[in-house]
């Protein structure tokens, strides 16, 4: 009888860790394609002021992506000290626009620039 018990527990507790784990798993997932979602977005609307091509709206948005996922992680990491996120985040903005720089054209990238100190 105790082997029993012992066993149903030990399969109850391995279901138990197997289920939080998915949740946690499920969780991130969405936080994914929030970002996917959030950096399309903006890369269609800068595809339009600055008329990018395909192969330029794909590398661009794979840049935006990494930078939304960059800046949360930043976000999060540093919430409790804003002077480290302040320069973390500046330099992750600096990063992007160099990244940036190298996907487009100069033609491009001056107009993202102008756009950009509009904001």
């Amino acid at each position: 009888m105790k082997k029993f018990f012992t066993t149903t527990l030990l399969i109850l507790s391995f279901v138990i860790a197997q289920a939080t784990s998915l949740v946690i798993i499920k969780k991130d997932r969405g936080n994914d394609e929030r970002l996917k979602m959030q950096a399309i977005e903006q890369t269609r609307q800068l595809a339009v002021k600055i008329g990018l091509n395909e192969a330029d709206y794909i590398r661009v948005k794979n840049i935006t992506y990494q930078k939304l996922v960059a800046t949360q992680e930043a976000e999060e990491m540093y919430a409790n000290n804003p002077e480290i996120k302040a320069k973390k985040l500046l330099a992750i903005e600096t990063q992007f626009n160099e990244q940036l720089a190298g996907a487009i054209s100069a033609r491009q990238h001056k107009m993202y620039l102008s756009l950009a100190s509009i904001k």
